[in-house]
């Protein structure tokens, strides 16, 4: 190993927007990045997106409060950090392109006084493509589709 001797200078501007209308909404997300100097060591994607598209409202008389919607996640490809599971370290590659997929994840939210239940289906545009093209790190690809769910419920308010 070896550490690097020079600057690195990194470039990041970050624009949030949430766009309501009536019982809809859609938060936005959109990053660019760039490496100034030092893009032998320090590797970031150009471009990366978060957008929810969500519906939300009270009913039954305001005693159920609903929040379900879909969420969109990507950035584009780059030469991501390597990993050693032997050191345990994350190392820099130059040998393989990665990501440049998108995330899709599905959500369900509830809260009924105290008690807030909610279900996700993180990753579900996995079921309908290739397995071969999602990696988290060269050699270990990103997990798929599963279903979140959970209950809290306080006791105390």
């Amino acid at each position: 190993p070896m550490q690097y001797s020079d600057r690195v200078d990194y470039l990041k501007v970050k624009v949030e927007k949430e766009i309501r209308y009536k019982k809809f909404g859609l938060a936005n997300t959109i990053m660019y990045q760039q490496v100034l100097s030092g893009d032998a060591v320090f590797k970031v994607p150009e471009i990366i997106t978060r957008n929810t598209l969500y519906y939300e409202d009270h009913l039954f008389k305001r005693a159920l409060f609903l929040q379900t919607g879909i969420n969109f996640k990507y950035f584009t490809k780059y030469n991501m950090n390597a990993y050693d599971p032997v050191l345990a370290e994350f190392y820099v590659q130059n040998d393989q392109d990665l990501g440049g997929f998108p995330l899709l994840d599905l959500f369900f939210n509830a809260k009924i006084r105290q008690t807030r239940i909610f279900f996700k289906w993180e990753h579900f545009n996995s079921v309908f493509t290739s397995k071969n093209e999602y990696f988290s790190a060269p050699g270990y690809p990103y997990r798929d589709a599963v279903i979140r769910f959970g209950l809290v419920w306080d006791f105390f308010l």
